[in-house]
């Protein structure tokens, strides 16, 4: 019996609690009315209070206020109360970039969420059947998956997300609702062929069935929930190390790449999974696993250092051993250039940084030891006026310390300033010499001596 079946489900995945209010999601179509009768007859075992949300994409005008206008009678005849939502999905469609579905999935999820939150609720009941799983899973595989895809919809997802049909299939679960005289709607769009999920479930999976394997519906559901386990011992092992290896920072989060190239190549996919998923707060959709790729490519190839930038502000920094990935981070610079007021203060608009420059003796020297944005320089070594620019390809200079020049790319190499970071870094100029590498080191040519007799004094606040 049907009902026995879905309270299986229901106990064996811990889908419901006592005393749980549940958003349950009712579009008219024979699987979400028969879930809705079904908790409503679970209604006084589980202590529950139900809340039907129905939502109007706006694709099918027509159907879609026959539609709303049966779940809401239902409701008042069931005495569950009624909310309704209606938007604009093709518009919404069309500023994102999304195919239809994916952008109908979107906002009806939005939906949910709000109300889970409006109402307090602990779950919201999808009407997802064993056809829709075997379909999902098919349609994975073709458009590309790892194991994490491939194990299909979950019963339950982030504890609050529940799927009691999801273990029974559509003809049951019409035959359940003609018996039952449950009333529902058919939804035209299940038979447009332009869909792929309209194409698979009419066209491929029938001609799988007739010429390869009659059973072939039973044994990939069966295979997604082997997956499904699989999937669940490898996330408990990526979680693991996921608590060793990386570390909250502002506005992202960083790891050591030398802890995360010990993971196993699978474990480092999974790994960046997690961390974009965390940085964003939600489930990455099935379209950010290009920009997953992305990541996870760049991270194989192992530059030195590097700069990604993503979609909606999100990059990925790597500077050596250190990767950083989160939202906003260093921005470009591009290339300028300033006269310095000496002595005096300089404010350069372009970089937010002002220049402090004073006369003083060399008895400061030591004063100034672990100042990285302060410099003491020999007066007359330098050729007025001054300048502040970055880096240029080809630039040289002579480190203190250091007999001959040396390129300016060597010297960021061997200090580990990462390529993209490089135009960020301010160089005090006098007549055609690199003098100060701001925050770094000073030429070897203008530094303080016993022969010194007056100093310049360089801040960059």
């Amino acid at each position: 019996m049907l009902f026995d079946r879905i309270k299986g489900t229901i106990d064996r995945h811990r889908l419901l609690e006592k005393g749980d209010r549940v958003i349950v999601g009712v579009s008219g179509g024979v699987d979400s009315m028969v879930l809705l009768h079904l908790l409503d007859a679970f209604r006084e075992t589980f202590d529950l209070s139900l809340i039907v949300a129905h939502i109007n994409h706006g694709f099918r005008p027509e159907e879609s206020e026959r539609e709303a206008e049966l779940v809401r009678q239902e409701s008042a005849r069931l005495r569950l109360p009624f909310e309704y939502g209606q938007f604009n999905v093709r518009k919404f469609q069309k500023l994102g970039g999304l195919a239809p579905q994916d952008a109908a999935r979107r906002i009806r999820f939005h939906f949910f969420d709000d109300l889970f939150l409006k109402h307090h609720a602990q779950k919201i009941a999808l009407g997802h059947n064993a056809d829709d799983q075997v379909e999902t899973v098919l349609l994975r595989l073709l458009r590309g998956s790892g194991l994490r895809g491939l194990k299909g919809i979950l019963p339950i997802r982030e504890g609050k997300v529940i799927r009691p049909l999801l273990e029974v299939w559509r003809e049951e679960i019409d035959s359940y609702a003609l018996e039952n005289k449950i009333p529902f709607l058919f939804d035209s769009s299940n038979l447009k062929k332009d869909y792929l999920r309209n194409r698979v479930r009419k066209d491929l999976i029938p001609l799988i069935e007739r010429e390869y394997q009659p059973g072939f519906k039973e044994v990939l559901l069966k295979t997604s929930a082997i997956l499904r386990e699989e999937n669940d011992y490898c996330e408990r092992g990526v979680e693991e190390a996921y608590q060793k290896i990386v570390h909250e920072e502002k506005d992202g989060l960083s790891f050591k790449f030398s802890e995360y190239q010990s993971l196993h190549r699978g474990a480092q996919w999974r790994m960046i999974h997690k961390i974009v998923e965390r940085i964003l707060g939600r489930r990455l959709e099935d379209g950010g696993w290009s920009d997953l790729h992305k990541i996870y490519e760049k991270l194989r190839r192992s530059p030195p250092s590097f700069l990604l930038e993503l979609p909606r502000g999100f990059r990925v920094e790597k500077r050596y051993d250190t990767v950083w990935l989160g939202k906003g981070g260093t921005k470009p610079l591009s290339p300028f250039e300033a006269e310095l007021i000496s002595p005096g203060h300089t404010f350069i608009e372009k970089i937010g940084k002002e220049v402090v420059i004073e006369e003083t003796g060399r008895d400061q020297w030591r004063d100034l030891i672990g100042l990285p944005n302060t410099a003491l320089m020999d007066y007359e070594s330098l050729q007025f006026p001054l300048r502040m620019r970055n880096f240029k390809s080809g630039d040289r200079f002579c480190p203190l310390g250091v007999k001959g020049t040396q390129k300016l790319k060597d010297f960021f190499v061997d200090h580990k300033v990462p390529k993209f970071e490089r135009a960020q870094i301010p160089l005090l100029i006098s007549g055609d010499k690199i003098v100060w590498i701001v925050g770094y080191r000073i030429d070897d040519r203008v530094k303080v001596t016993e022969k010194t007799r007056k100093c310049l004094k360089v801040r960059v606040v």
